[in-house]
């Protein structure tokens, strides 16, 4: 039987409420929080921060607000540079590769819902 982060990762339906993926949004939060409080001259903080939350990062930067669900489905390659306002919603794995830049306010989206009411209701 899968787990619901299993279930979330594949992209089948889930319950977001379940206790483990709630401790993994708020082990998230509490990450995110401190890297968008730090300053700009706190490389080395930033870097391990990022390192912790993100399932595989090298040499990032991201400015802050950054936001995001999980961080560990998130993986990025060399040299990426997010601008301020980022949001990556990563129910399902995110892969961005080397030497990518993105706009202020870019979003991208892994979360969706049922478009049938039905699965909703049960």
């Amino acid at each position: 039987m899968s787990t619901e982060k299993e279930k979330m990762i594949a992209g089948e339906l889930y319950h977001s409420a379940d206790e483990a993926l709630s401790r993994d949004r708020l082990r998230a939060r509490r990450l995110i929080h401190r890297y968008n409080h730090s300053l700009a001259e706190e490389h080395t903080l930033r870097q391990q921060i990022l390192a912790d939350l993100f399932g595989q990062v090298t040499e990032a930067y991201i400015e802050p607000t950054f936001r995001c669900d999980y961080g560990y489905n998130i993986f990025l390659g060399n040299n990426f540079f997010a601008n301020f306002d980022c949001v990556m919603l990563d129910v399902c794995p995110i892969r961005i590769g080397d030497n990518c830049m993105l706009a202020p306010g870019v979003h991208i989206y892994t979360a969706t819902h049922p478009l049938n009411h039905r699965p909703c209701s049960t």
